[in-house]
Order: C-alpha cells, then sequence, then structure tokens
C-alpha cells in the first residue's frame, strides 16, 4: 500500500478521476439544457427567465460552473507543467489564473443567485 496517495489527493490518479466526473456532470447538465431548449418552442426570453428562477437550475448551473472551472484548473495545471519549464514563472502564471477564476467564480454565483447592489 502506497501512503503518500493518502498525503495527495490531487496526484495522478486521482486527477485524471476527477476530470472524468467534471466531465459526465458536465455532459448530463448539457443534456439536459439541450432537451430544455428543444421542448419548449419557441423558447422566448420569458420562458428562459422564467425555467432560470426555479432553484433546482440555478443550482445545477452554479455547479455546473464549478465543476467547469475545477475541470479547467487540473487542465491548466497539466498544461503549465508541461510547457512552462521555469518554476517561478509557471508559479506566477498558475497564481493569476488561479485568482482570475476565482473572481469570476465569486461574480457568477452572485449573478446566478440573484444578488442585487441596491
Amino acid at each position: 500500500m502506497n501512503i503518500n496517495n493518502f498525503r495527495r489527493p490531487f496526484g495522478g490518479m486521482t486527477q485524471w478521476l476527477y476530470q472524468r466526473f467534471t466531465a459526465l456532470f458536465m455532459v448530463a447538465y448539457m443534456a439536459t439544457i439541450s432537451v430544455i431548449m428543444f421542448t419548449y418552442k419557441p423558447l422566448t426570453y420569458e420562458v428562459w427567465a422564467s425555467l432560470f428562477d426555479l432553484w433546482a437550475l440555478k443550482s445545477a448551473t452554479l455547479v455546473f460552473f464549478y465543476l467547469m472551472f475545477f475541470h479547467a484548473w487540473i487542465g491548466v495545471l497539466h498544461v503549465t507543467e508541461d510547457y512552462i519549464k521555469a518554476i517561478y514563472l509557471r508559479k506566477v502564471i498558475n497564481l493569476s489564473l488561479l485568482f482570475t477564476m476565482l473572481f469570476e467564480l465569486i461574480y457568477l454565483t452572485f449573478f446566478l443567485i440573484g444578488y442585487s447592489y441596491d
């Protein structure tokens, strides 16, 4: 038994499994949205807005984007590790992308929940 697997929850095979899980959820979400889009004819703004008033769809959309960013983050780490050999440059690029993604997730959360600045 390799004890290092318990110390590194984001290494090797675990990252591969994370990406497969997130991809499966994203495919299921996109299939559901596609079915919804083809079910409602015509798909007007009012229909679309009323669908996104449902907390189930808002929550699923929020989970979709969280998992999409997690999926992308694992991909970014692999790409920068493969192509950027300078460790400090890689860390600067990874941190800048991480902060950008976190800002986008915070903004998206407020947008989907419907927080107003009034």
